[in-house]
Formats: C-alpha cells, sequence, structure tokens
C-alpha cells in the first residue's frame, strides 16, 4: 500500500530533509492548494531553511482554514515575529492560546516577544505560565532566568551583602521609626523595610514599581513573620496617594535608590513628590543626606582604560574622538594615582523639598606630579547626624558595592605639584556632569 504523500513530507520535515518536504508539500499543494496541514509545513521547511519570507504565504493560509490549529497559528506568529510583524506575531500567539491554553510553546513564543518589546512583566508572566505548565522546558526556564537578570542587574547581590551599607542603615533606622509611620521608596528584596518593623516602627509601607519584584518582596516579608507589619505597594512612589496607598502620611522615610553617579535613579524627584504628598512637615529622612565626591586620578591603568595613543608603532589618538565622558570602574586596588585631595562636587540635604538643576566651578589643587586623566567620583550618604557611609576608593580592595565613575579630560593633563585644576561641575537632576573649566 503506497504511503500517504503527507506523511512522506511529514517524515521527511522530522528528517531534517527540507528541500524534500518542500517539493512534496508543493506537489499536494498543486492538487489541492486549501491543504492547510501542507501549507503548514511548507511554511515551517521554508523557515528552517531561514525563509521567512517565503515561508509567510503558506502559513497563512494555513492559518486561514477552518481545521487550523494552535500549532499552525504558534508557527505562523515566528514567521510573523521573524519579519518584524511584531502585533500580528503577538495575535498569532495569543489565538494559539485561545485554541490550547496550555500551549507551552506559545507561551514562551509571546514572552519572548515582549522581552524584546521591554514588556519585562508580561515576558515574566508567560515564561511562569510555560514552565508550569511543562516542567523542564529548558528554553521558557532559561528565559525566564534571564528575564529576571533584566529586572535586577547582578549588582543588587553585592549591595544586599554590603555590610558597611547595611549597618549604617540599621543604626540610623533604629534611632528614627519606633512608634513612628514609615514610607520606604524602593522595596527590592524587602531588607530596609523589614529592618524598620523589626526596629519597632508603628507601621511600615513600602513601594517598589517592578510587579514582580514587588510579589517577591511580599512572599519574602511573609517568609520573615512580617507580612502584618508591612505593606508592599506595586507602584512607583509618585503614584502613591496619602490616605489610600498610605493609611496617612509618613513620619519617616527611608531610601536607597542611589547608583554610582548618585542621581540616575531618579531619588531626587522621588523625595520632592514625598516632602509634597506623601510626608508629615517634620518628616525624618535617612538618608538625611548624600554627596558626589571627587579627585585628580591619573595612572596607566586608568589612563588606558580612557585613552590611546601609540600601538604596535600606530598612531591611534584620533579614535580618541570615540572615547566616552564618563566610565564606570572599579577603582578598589587598582593601581591608579590620586593626584589631589577630595573635593566635594555636588551635596544634596533630602531635607529640603527642591533639587534644582545646578552648575558649579570647582576646584583641585595638585598634591603631586603625575598625568591626569579626568576626575574619579565617589559617594558619601548622611544617614543622619552619627552615621556616615561611602564608597571612596580603597588600596586594600573593594569596600562597598557600588562601583566609581571617572568622569575624562579631553586630552591626559600634566599637573606639578601645587597646580591648580578647575573644572566646571553641573546635574540636570538625573546626572552629573564634569568636565574640565573652559
Amino acid at each position: 500500500m503506497a504511503k500517504d504523500p503527507f506523511q512522506q513530507a511529514v517524515e521527511l520535515y522530522n528528517a531534517g530533509q527540507f528541500d524534500r518536504a518542500i517539493m512534496l508539500c508543493r506537489a499536494i499543494l498543486e492538487r489541492e492548494p486549501d491543504h492547510a496541514d501542507a501549507n503548514h509545513f511548507l511554511g515551517v521547511s521554508l523557515f528552517k531553511q531561514g525563509n521567512a519570507a517565503a515561508a509567510r504565504e503558506p502559513l497563512k493560509c494555513a492559518v486561514a482554514s477552518p481545521r487550523a490549529t494552535a500549532e499552525m497559528h504558534n508557527n505562523f506568529g515566528a514567521v510573523l515575529n521573524a519579519l518584524g510583524e511584531i502585533e500580528q506575531a503577538a495575535e498569532s500567539f495569543k489565538r494559539a492560546l485561545v485554541l490550547n491554553p496550555d500551549y507551552a510553546w506559545a507561551l514562551n513564543n509571546l514572552g519572548v516577544l515582549y522581552r524584546d518589546l521591554k514588556r519585562t512583566d508580561a515576558a515574566i508572566e508567560v515564561f511562569r505560565r510555560a514552565v508550569a505548565i511543562q516542567p523542564g522546558f529548558t528554553e521558557a526556564e532559561v528565559n525566564l532566568r534571564n528575564a529576571y537578570r533584566e529586572l535586577i542587574p547582578a549588582w543588587h547581590f553585592a549591595m544586599m551583602h554590603d555590610q558597611m551599607r547595611n549597618d549604617a542603615y540599621e543604626e540610623a533606622i533604629g534611632r528614627a521609626v519606633a512608634g513612628k509611620r514609615v514610607l520606604e521608596i524602593g522595596t527590592g528584596a524587602g531588607l530596609l523595610a523589614m529592618m524598620a518593623a523589626r526596629a519597632g516602627a508603628a507601621q511600615v509601607t513600602t513601594c517598589e514599581v517592578v510587579g514582580p519584584i514587588a510579589e517577591h518582596a511580599r512572599s519574602i516579608i511573609a517568609e520573615n513573620n512580617l507580612a502584618g507589619r508591612v505593606s508592599v505597594i506595586a507602584k512607583r512612589s509618585t503614584d502613591l496617594v496619602a490616605g489610600r496607598d498610605l493609611p496617612a502620611k509618613a513620619e519617616v522615610l527611608i531610601t536607597e535608590t542611589f547608583s554610582s553617579n548618585l542621581l540616575d535613579e531618579g531619588v531626587l524627584s522621588a523625595i520632592e513628590h514625598a516632602h509634597c504628598h506623601l510626608l508629615t512637615d517634620d518628616a525624618r529622612i535617612i538618608p538625611a543626606a548624600a554627596s558626589a565626591m571627587g579627585f585628580l586620578i591619573g595612572g596607566d591603568a586608568v589612563s588606558d582604560m580612557l585613552f590611546v595613543d601609540r600601538v604596535k608603532g600606530f598612531a591611534l589618538s584620533k579614535f580618541n574622538d570615540f572615547a566616552p565622558p564618563s566610565l564606570a570602574m572599579a577603582l578598589d586596588g587598582l593601581a591608579y594615582e590620586a593626584l589631589s585631595d577630595d573635593v566635594e562636587l555636588f551635596r544634596f540635604d533630602f531635607r529640603e523639598r527642591s533639587f534644582p538643576t545646578a552648575r558649579a566651578a570647582r576646584t583641585f589643587t595638585a598634591t603631586r606630579a603625575g598625568l591626569c586623566a579626568g576626575i574619579a567620583q565617589w559617594i558619601k550618604i548622611e544617614l543622619d547626624k552619627e552615621t556616615q557611609y561611602d564608597n571612596k576608593p580603597s588600596p586594600e580592595g573593594a569596600a562597598a558595592h557600588w562601583s566609581h565613575l571617572v568622569y575624562r579630560f579631553p586630552t591626559l593633563l600634566r599637573v606639578e605639584e601645587g597646580d591648580v585644576v578647575r573644572v566646571t561641575a553641573a546635574h540636570d537632576r538625573a546626572q552629573i556632569y564634569v568636565d574640565l573649566a573652559g
């Protein structure tokens, strides 16, 4: 008995013989143009060969059939996504899930599409569903882990293990929160909120804009038997309303939304909003203030990361046009040269209610001769009058989880002891900028 031609095409496809599968599917379609399965396998065979454009039409015919399956819609979505037809691809994956809500591959493919669109929360939700439906689904498990990593940078774990930081916050929190209503901005794992609850706060509200992180924080807080004392709100602090999200205005604000640049996690606008809408007039702010500090820096290890001159006898200095104006680097333990004492670039007193953009001249006096590459910046946090914390570079090795920044000068600058170097420091509320004064 002769084998069914379509079954032969399926076997050839499964064997990776896509050219022969394509020929057989096309022969079937010459006799029966609306054969849904033949159109489907023709399309996926072409797609496997890397020809998404040619795969589009037969798969479009397949999904138009009343016999179209979830697999056909899923594969059509994959082709549309490869062709950049994102909205149509999403609709195809969703149609596959209408036909089969437990179709793990369609969930995974929809998650990849969401991830590429930076809709990370939505991607995580569908990756989770795929893994729950099909345990051991490697692609979905890897995609879920990658999506989590996009939410939480690797430095976050070093931050939670930063003993100096944790001790400093715990000391200041312990002096401030007993019997008080506390608001924390930036929940993360819930560590600072739980410190406040343990220190005797009457009530703690903490907010986290990223849904999956907020969900995990609630679970962590419950695991530590503090669910009744700490409320996690999955919102930006600027979307909170006192009397709705908070029982009443908070008497203490806690935050650790600082970056190596100090400002680019939006700390200034969050504190301004909190003063206006979420805090009592006499509220304590932890930390009370923060500063960006700097010194003249040189040394071959730093200069080589920021400048190029001659390599193997070739002149390459024109390539310096592409060098970044600043570079994050871990100076701890690096063979750099500190060419001046420390100078405060900016200090922000968080008891103030507004933080306008600013521009200021700063003067550095060289304490030794050397070739200066720019200004090294580190941050100092004043938790309260008694406790400070900083990430000043240490030759002994890493002392804090934050990295440092080096603001690159346009050219290497030769300095002698006693020379005065004038720079302009500016901030736009989101970034700090430093350059040689013109």
